[in-house]
């Protein structure tokens, strides 16, 4: 997985042996941000990055910033828009002071896993790694980087 995918990301905590990490997209960038998204998330050995939890404020009807609970059981729901959080920092600060819960409650309905609807992941920037990685291997790297 590449840092690339967020504005900053580091790794918050270990539970159950895996590392979790907290990622930020801060649009358009960190020092003017307009919109943003932070998650805590694992990664599985294939690279596909499994989202535990996200507060982001893309609009809804129901309102603007809320938490994605990618945590409970699939069928419920998992948008809460009922929380107190202003801005990205608080976001991110609530995200680190329930990352154990969240991953604790991720872990018993979902194992360490994909959940089973797919919500929950990415592998987007993984898969164009491995690419690179291809080509490096076998030397064979497109014109414009040699």
């Amino acid at each position: 997985m590449s840092q690339g995918d967020f504005s900053y990301a580091y790794e918050v905590m270990t539970f159950r042996g895996r590392k979790y990490s907290i990622g930020a997209r801060l649009d358009p960038s960190i020092n003017n941000v307009e919109s943003f998204a932070i998650l805590i998330y694992f990664q599985l050995a294939d690279g596909t990055r499994v989202e535990v939890a996200k507060v982001d404020d893309s609009p809804h009807e129901e309102g603007d910033i809320h938490v994605d609970r990618y945590y409970r059981e699939v069928g419920a729901e998992v948008k809460d828009f009922d929380i107190d959080i202003e801005d990205w920092t608080n976001a991110e600060d609530y995200l680190k002071e329930n990352g154990q819960r969240f991953a604790r409650l991720y872990y018993e309905n979902h194992g360490m896993e994909v959940r089973a609807d797919g919500a929950n992941a990415w592998q987007h920037s993984v898969t164009l790694g491995r690419s690179w990685l291809r080509a490096l291997s076998a030397e064979k790297l497109p014109h414009n980087i040699q």
